[in-house]
């Protein structure tokens, strides 16, 4: 989907304030999950980053990949101004991140921290157009293993877009679109029945819980 996750994406503490309100048990999952821009400054307190602009750059690439978004979930999928402001963005992230690699291969932890590996793997979730070089990035972050410096969960946001873009079904659950009734749908997945315990030991929420992250960020109704 062309805007992102809510576990993809910043929020202020009044968005998170009213998930929780909506979301029974979030609080308590959040607790014990802790995730976002103040889980990767804690990360990165007292490091130093080897390549501190490559870091900048990706800081200002991720910020333009959720303001575009950000406007366009505020907008809707009817304004073709705005879903075609955050295609455009898109594109230009995805050339740039292919020349980076193309030049030193993908970001290191020690190179750009947990901060930059968090927005270097939002332009990989949001490079839609070239699912091959999503899936060869998906192969090198799970070849570096723990050093990867990517979080678990957005392994398995991303592992969820490569299977769909190969036409199978995803593992995760994390993918949703809206069908035509406007409510957002899980796209095919496979093992339905053990998905709950797939997403738990990929550190992702139940099931049920992000149902209800989703329609509340979206203000979307959710099918079930």
């Amino acid at each position: 989907m062309l805007l992102a996750a809510p576990a993809a994406r910043a929020s202020t503490a009044d968005e998170d304030a009213a998930l929780m309100k909506a979301c029974p048990g979030l609080a308590v999952w959040a607790a014990a999950h802790p995730h976002g821009d103040g889980a990767a400054a804690a990360a990165d307190a007292g490091r130093v980053f080897t390549r501190p602009a490559l870091r900048s750059a990706l800081t200002e690439r991720a910020a333009a990949d959720t303001r575009v978004r950000d406007a366009a979930m505020a907008k809707g999928k009817a304004d073709q101004a705005a879903m075609q402001a955050v295609l455009q963005v898109d594109a230009g992230n995805l050339a740039w991140l292919k020349d980076v690699v193309a030049r030193q291969g993908f970001p290191t932890i020690a190179q750009v921290g947990a901060q930059g590996m968090a927005d270097a793997w939002l332009l990989v979730q949001h490079a839609d157009r070239d699912s091959a070089f999503q899936l060869q990035m998906l192969r090198t972050l799970k070849g570096r293993g723990e050093a990867a410096g990517v979080r678990k969960q957005d392994l398995a946001m991303l592992t969820d877009r490569v299977l769909l873009a190969q036409g199978q079904p995803q593992r995760y659950g994390t993918q949703f679109e809206p069908d035509a009734h406007g409510a957002l749908t899980m796209q095919p997945v496979e093992d339905r029945a053990g998905l709950d315990a797939r997403r738990a030991a990929m550190g992702l929420m139940p099931l049920a819980l992000y149902r209800c992250v989703l329609g509340a960020s979206y203000h979307l109704p959710v099918a079930h």
